[in-house]
């Protein structure tokens, strides 16, 4: 008897830790524009960047945020990853910020519990997103070049590999690094998908998903976050099969999504609005779906 009632206080508290968590969650920040996410498993809260500020700020499940990176050198925030008690994200000036570094390209280290910063890398070609190995060794992506960066956990910055796939317009965007032992990303304007190892990039059998954004690995598949912000994409969310790297599901988003976050709770992704700060506007709200 005891066992058993044992077993249903467990159910019912992960019924309602599950069910803290709901489907949609609307942020408000003034002008926060976030292209990135992350979750941060020692809050139990979401972290995302901001286009507008170059922040780092913690988003809860009812939507409520507080800063956790603010007043860098930051002009604008990406992709963001979580780390050995590290927060990494990729930034740079896209020319959508409230101030202007021009030419500013590179990679943020900071602490996670104080949001304290440990480093500043220069990375080329426009950072934008990154992954990190097992090993902690960073991967940042330059959609305005042919290369994938590597940054060692010493902050060293070395090209780990060059293809001329990887290019375009807005060339290699999206990565992810995949236990098998490779890195997968995703050129933005043809929507190809490349694996890539030290120095070789291999393109993969998946169908062209054109305004491939963010990339992150699920339990269902490779979660790959399409737009229609800098190419003619669908607003998607497409899962594919990791072994053949075929379409398993697609389901279209009603705005511009850029990435997603894998949860304990799901698969979050984010639409930042960046739509309206593109066309010259502002907004304060933003939103998380699984």
């Amino acid at each position: 008897m005891r066992i058993a009632l044992a077993v249903m206080a467990a159910l019912l508290l992960l019924t309602g830790t599950a069910s803290a968590t709901p489907r949609h969650i609307s942020g408000v920040s003034p002008s926060l524009h976030p292209e990135g996410v992350q979750w941060d498993p020692t809050r139990g809260q979401f972290l995302v960047s901001s286009v507008r500020h170059g922040t780092v700020s913690l988003v809860s499940s009812s939507g409520q945020v507080r800063p956790l990176v603010t007043d860098t050198k930051m002009v604008s925030t990406f992709g963001i990853q979580v780390d050995r008690g590290r927060v990494l994200v990729a930034y740079g000036d896209i020319g959508l910020g409230e101030r202007s570094v021009p030419g500013q390209s590179g990679l943020g280290i900071f602490d996670l519990r104080t949001g304290r910063a440990l480093k500043f890398v220069d990375v080329p070609n426009g950072a934008n997103d990154v992954a990190v190995d097992p090993f902690g060794n960073a991967y940042v992506t330059g959609p305005a070049g042919d290369t994938v960066w590597q940054v060692s956990l010493s902050g060293e910055v070395s090209a780990f590999a060059s293809d001329p796939r990887l290019a375009a317009t807005i060339g290699n965007n999206g990565i992810v690094w995949d236990p098998r032992g490779f890195l997968v990303t995703g050129n933005y304007t043809n929507g190809t998908l490349l694996k890539v190892t030290r120095g070789h990039v291999e393109q993969l059998p998946a169908p062209a998903l054109i305004g491939a954004d963010g990339l992150t690995l699920t339990p269902q598949g490779l979660v790959v976050v399409t737009n229609s912000l800098g190419a003619p994409g669908k607003n998607a969310v497409t899962v594919l099969d990791t072994r053949t790297w075929q379409v398993k599901s697609q389901r279209s988003w009603p705005t511009s999504p850029t990435t997603a976050a894998r949860t304990p709770h799901g698969t979050y992704v984010v639409s930042g609005r960046l739509d309206v700060l593109l066309k010259g506007g502002t907004s304060d709200e933003f939103s998380l779906d699984r």
